[in-house]
């Protein structure tokens, strides 16, 4: 590329007289220079070491030439200047929010839509009380059994997402229903079709009864292995008992108890804990010689812990871990700690007027033989003292386990008088005046059904007729898929309980204006229960796309910043208010910074306001960031005359002109448009049901109406002016995909709106559910307003490859450019390889030795890298997303830490997987250039600098010899090395550490407390198939012609094409490279599986496998195979260590942009080990650091390690 040629000779004459500070360079680089001219003498003279005054000069100079590089391509490329210009003429209206009347029109919205269950759940309960009427006359018994429905009856529904009848509903049975029982359910079909059509939203409509049967509507073949309980499911047990349950599980495990009566035991205790929810609170006690409690989180040794999905996971695991015991069973100090974890739970917190508390007692009611009358008495002692304390509100029941058919009458009778709380019989006074409460005592074997005995022990309860609505928190639809709640009543004919009436409505359409909340860019929304736990926050991904229920989490976390406890107090208290506190900035939000409009102050303020949705036990919060800053909307505007508009439905508009590029549906004729969830009035109608021809044909001609007389289709107000907008865009990209010599590397152009409207070119068919504001590009480059912003290198979902984004804002004036309200984000997608040309076109010196010593990098504000030598290297270093400067760079990364001011390690509490995430972020305002700060690494020199108007710093480095700095870096997971201390100056890899959550109160622990909570993860994204006939039959839209290319420069980096460099062995060198479509040789191994085969695990076979591990000579011969030694004996211990470890790795690093290795089950991962677990992970972290440290060093090049690389693909 032509440059200035006298800028150059000027800054060559300041290299003559320099010495060199580098230890060695080579000949073959000098050369190399010389052949270059005056550029590469600049390059020589830099890593040369000159005199600091000339080295800085050069290296700010190289990154002025590639800033000059970035910025042409944004202006010319991309067209960002021409559409800011276009969007300066622009005239706009300005709107600031207000946070009380938003909070009273949303909160209207969401009452709106309970309401409608509500009356759909009154309307369902009516009729079920006036059937009962009639079936005391008439009897009404028949049954339609959902088992034996044909399958001819049934239809795919996109709704329930499985196969449903929507005229008839159908039934299961409980084992104990008799032939004469009350079944309404013929009689409730029109009213609940009915329901289904007029409601959107509702997913399963039912009646339980209280005899047994299930009735549920539409009618779907369940699982229909043995019988079906729902009477001990949450939801039944929470609509006739709603008081708040206080529940004491003991165990008894002594040496008179056997295998089979244990085991009935256990199952009896996962029973009781599936039947309870989060309002309820639980602890499982063991109990033998002596007592024992779930170890998995300490305050369950103390208190009670409300039966969230967590605790109740956690508990689960320790009743399968219990053990029969060699020692007699001990009843008294059973009672003694369950009643002492009772009245220290009601001691801590404040203790409603009805709530019930319980003890149940799973035993073989055997005393010892020598002092059998003593240990009942002092059993009875403690219940009677104990309980008096608690003004005997404590009920017991018991449950007799039989011992393979016979039961010992004394043993019976022992367990009926704990359950009667008979103490008087033993000679025990009673200390109140207070009645006891009787329980019951029930005996349980083999054959027992335990969801129908032990599974309804709340109808011991006493039944307070209490008749109100009930609202679960988000659950997992056992029967569709997604998030749904249920909204449920109790029936009742005079005082007799029918049963129960529900509607499971989808949390997506309860949720939909919290979930796509876009007032202002200074405020956002969140929903919580009447308890602060939270439904949905801006941290949380959206509901539509989660198949888990998000883990019970107080917004106290979310809202983590000081005064907020205070705040969260008045939501609790006080139905309707508002209020505001001031924050330091040093102690603000993440997604709170992006949102402040002047950067500079010190503290800023944040509203509150908030609202009971009425007749709901939801509070919905409006936030608004202060001073605010003013929404930009665009007034009325027209289409481009010569712009067409086309919808991304291809596949339904039937475009004689379509191609596939790549793997997608797509056209050159023009951009596409595709409107997002958030660009519609009701966003889950739109996700839900499916588009047709006539609805596209109604979009296109309501968008493209200039005379504002075509109804609008169920979009939102701004839609339309944001797609006119966006279609002065087209002509440019359109001319450069003629014109542009660059059009071989580009994968894609794009422009977003704030509403979710997309144009992109090549026209794209696109997943219905991608959302452009929920990507990293779009939310990257809103947080650097102005800048030209990289993301990635990430698996492009298309089919392109591995790709780099660059997007840049644009706002509604030039003058607002570096803070405030972005109207557009514009994104153009680069092959992974260009940005690494364009590094060797501009800086020759990077080139000179295949990156082995002289290497040069860009990395991205947060150090993940965009271009360096390994991730263009064949050599097995796939997969190259989420690669950071910690880990390929570890001398660089030691060192830019020691620079003041320049890089903060950050920390922010996960609560979508219970973790505390580790990462970087780098200063951008940085001036000058760094280069080595920690005297003695004289085998390695670098320099880095921020590339201007970026958020991005190239660097160079000259390694002359092997160094031995390292970075802490797991292998196989993302675990941290040391999760007790974390010092701003320790090089290790971004990584994260279990969030220590004390689940009994769901506070964290106190340092974890002051993390800010992460911000939204990103959501994977999905890709639209298309007939695989279209696929044979549609040619490429563009044909790169890989296989005519002969030169390794004019195939580097071209669209689809791959430079075959490396035999199927994946280690040895072809005798003569060739250009070659990349699924004949991705990532330059011919004959490498391509990531986009069908499991996206597997990267390749064998042979990408064994070459995971970088070879780097460690010196002397015999160190080397010593050290190898080492690596494989630790990685064996790590591996057998690891044997019963639940895998971390949820997803491939291939399925999508900013791919990590989760670490969710790492809470199971601790249960399995229960208490030696912190010695295990101890032991396992340490050997993961060891050999990623060790990985730099070994082995020899050219050799393999193939157990240690079959190892890590196990793990």
């Amino acid at each position: 590329m032509a440059r200035g040629g006298g800028r150059r000779e000027e800054a060559a004459s300041f290299t003559t007289s320099s010495t060199s500070s580098f230890t060695t360079t080579t000949t073959a680089s000098a050369s190399a220079a010389r052949g270059r001219g005056p550029l590469g003498l600049v390059c020589l003279a830099l890593l040369c070491g000159l005199g600091a005054a000339e080295a800085e000069f050069a290296i700010l100079e190289e990154a002025q030439v590639v800033a000059a590089q970035m910025r042409k391509l944004a202006a010319e490329e991309l067209g960002v200047v021409t559409m800011q210009r276009i969007f300066n003429s622009f005239v706009y209206t300005e709107k600031i929010s207000n946070g009380e009347s938003e909070v009273q029109q949303l909160a209207k919205k969401i009452r709106e839509k309970f309401n409608r269950y509500l009356d759909v759940v009154n309307r369902n309960k009516q009729v079920v009380e006036a059937s009962y009427t009639a079936h005391l006359t008439s009897p009404l018994t028949a049954i339609q059994d959902c088992c034996t429905i044909p399958p001819s009856m049934m239809e795919f529904d996109g709704n329930f997402n499985t196969n449903v009848s929507r005229t008839i509903s159908c039934d299961r049975l409980s084992t104990t229903v008799n032939s004469r029982a009350f079944n309404p359910g013929r009689d409730l079909n029109s009213v609940l079709a009915d329901n289904l059509k007029s409601n959107p939203g509702i997913k399963w409509q039912y009646f339980s009864s209280e005899e047994g049967i299930f009735t549920v509507f539409p009618a779907h073949k369940f699982r229909c292995k043995g019988s079906y309980e729902h009477r001990s499911r949450p939801v039944y047990v929470s609509t006739v008992r709603p008081q708040s349950k206080h529940i004491v599980v003991i165990v008894d495990h002594g040496a008179s108890v056997t295998e089979t009566q244990l085991q009935i035991a256990k199952d009896a205790a996962q029973v009781i804990l599936s039947s309870i929810d989060e309002h309820d609170k639980i602890s499982v006690l063991t109990v033998a010689d002596t007592v024992r409690t779930c170890s998995l989180d300490q305050c369950y040794k103390t208190f009670l812990s409300p039966a969230t999905s967590e605790t109740k996971r956690k508990m689960s695991t320790f009743v399968s871990s219990i053990k029969s015991s060699d020692s007699p069973t001990q009843h008294a100090v059973g009672f003694q700690k369950a009643f002492q974890l009772i009245r220290n739970t009601n001691n801590g917190t404040k203790l409603q007027g009805n709530t019930d508390m319980v003890i149940i007692y799973l035993s073989a009611g055997i005393t010892s033989k020598d002092s059998s009358e003593d240990d009942k008495k002092a059993t009875l002692r403690v219940i009677n003292e104990e309980n008096s304390f608690l003004n005997n509100s404590v009920m017991i029941l018991t449950y007799a386990l039989m011992n393979e058919g016979v039961t010992g009458l004394k043993e019976l009778a022992f367990l009926r008088d704990l359950a009667e709380q008979n103490s008087v019989k033993y000679g025990v006074p009673d200390r109140t005046a207070l009645p006891v409460i009787k329980g019951s005592m029930m005996v349980l074997n083999q054959l027992s059904n335990l969801e129908t005995t032990v599974g309804r022990f709340y109808t011991n309860l006493p039944n307070r007729m209490i008749d109100e609505a009930v609202f679960s928190l988000p659950f997992s639809d056992e029967m569709g898929d997604g998030l749904i709640m249920t909204v449920s009543k109790p029936c009742y004919f005079g005082n007799l309980l029918l049963g129960i009436v529900g509607v499971d409505v989808n949390l997506a359409y309860i949720l939909e204006d919290v979930t796509y909340y876009q007032d202002s860019l200074g405020s956002y929304t969140f929903l919580i229960d009447n308890k602060g736990y939270t439904l949905m926050h801006p941290s949380l991904t959206r509901p539509y796309l989660l198949s888990e229920p998000p883990l019970h989490t107080d917004i106290i976390h979310y809202e983590n910043i000081p005064k907020f406890e205070l705040v969260r107090q008045n939501i609790l208290s006080i139905p309707l208010g508002s209020q505001i506190i001031t924050v330091p900035v040093n102690s603000s939000l993440s997604w709170h910074v992006n949102k402040l409009r002047e950067i500079g102050k010190e503290a800023y303020n944040v509203s509150y306001a908030w609202k009971m949705v009425q007749d709901t036990s939801f509070i919905l919060c409006v936030v608004v960031i202060q001073p605010e800053i003013p929404v930009k909307q665009l007034k009325n505007l027209n289409t481009v005359p010569s712009s067409k508009l086309l919808y991304h439905r291809l596949d339904l508009l039937g475009q004689p002109n379509a191609c596939l590029h790549f793997k997608q549906l797509a056209t050159l004729e023009s951009p596409t448009v595709m409107l997002s969830a958030g660009s519609f009035s009701s966003p889950y109608e739109h996700l839900s049901q499916p588009e047709t021809k006539r609805m596209v044909e109604h979009y296109t001609a309501y968008l493209s109406d200039n005379t504002r007389l075509i109804a609008n289709p169920g979009l939102k107000f701004s839609v339309r002016n944001e797609v006119m907008a966006t279609s002065h865009v087209t002509d440019e990209w359109m001319t450069q995909m003629e014109m542009s010599s660059l059009n071989s590397y580009i994968v894609r152009r794009y422009i977003a709106t704030p509403n979710g409207v997309l144009r992109i070119y090549p026209g794209s068919l696109m997943d219905k559910a991608f959302d452009p504001t929920r990507r990293q590009w779009y939310l990257h480059a809103v947080a650097n307003p102005g800048l030209i912003t990289f993301t990635g290198p990430y698996l492009d979902v298309g089919g392109a490859g591995y790709v780099v984004t660059i997007s840049h804002t644009v706002h509604s004036s030039s003058a607002q450019m570096s803070s405030g309200h972005s109207v557009a984000v514009m994104g153009i997608d680069f092959t992974l390889r260009y940005f690494y040309k364009v590094l060797m076109d501009l800086l020759p010196v990077c080139n000179q030795d295949g990156g082995n010593k002289i290497r040069c990098f860009i990395m991205e504000d947060r150090g993940y890298l965009v271009a360096h030598p390994t991730l263009i290297d064949p050599k097995g270093h796939a997969p190259v997303e989420q690669q950071h400067i910690t880990h390929k760079e570890p001398l660089v990364a030691n060192d830019i830490l020691n620079h003041p001011n320049f890089v903060k390690k950050n920390l922010c509490n996960s609560f979508s997987d219970r973790t505390v995430q580790r990462f970087y972020k780098f200063n951008t305002s940085l001036v000058g250039d760094l280069t080595n700060l920690v005297h003695g690494s004289h085998c390695s020199k670098y320099r880095l600098t921020r590339i201007p108007g970026t958020n991005a710093f190239v660097g160079i480095v000259n390694e002359t010899c092997d160094s031995l700095a390292f970075c802490a870096c797991s292998m196989v997971d993302r675990l941290c090395l040391n999760c007790h201390r974390m010092e701003q100056n320790e090089c290790e890899c971004p990584c994260e550490c279990p969030l220590e959550v004390n689940e009994c109160t769901g506070n964290l622990t106190n340092a974890e407390s002051r993390n800010p909570s992460c911000e939204v993860h990103q959501e994977p994204m999905t890709f639209t198939a298309i007939d695989p006939s279209l696929q044979d039959a549609l040619p490429q839209c563009i044909n790169t012609q890989c296989n005519q290319r002969t030169e390794s420069g004019d195939c580097f980096g071209v669209l689809d094409c791959e430079w075959c460099m490396v035999d199927s062995d994946g280690k040895t060198h072809l005798d003569k490279s060739y250009c070659a479509p990349q699924k004949e040789c991705f990532g330059g191994i011919v004959g490498a599986k391509s990531p986009y085969v069908d499991d996206l695990g597997a990267i390749g076979d064998e042979v990408i496998t064994l070459n995971m591990i970088k070879s780097a000579p460690v010196g002397p011969v015999a160190g080397g195979i010593m050290g190898c030694i080492m690596v494989l004996v630790l990685a064996v211990y790590a591996y057998r260590h690891q044997i019963h470890r639940r895998s971390h790795q949820h997803m491939s690093p291939l399925a999508a942009q900013e791919m990590s290795v989760r670490m969710s089950n790492l809470e199971n991962d601790r249960d399995e080990r229960d208490d030696d677990s912190h010695e295990d992970r101890g032991i396992i972290s340490n050997t993961r650091f060891i050999a990623a440290v060790i990985e730099r060093h070994c082995p020899q090049p050219g050799t393999q390690t193939p157990i240690l690389g079959s190892i890590r693909n196990r793990e």
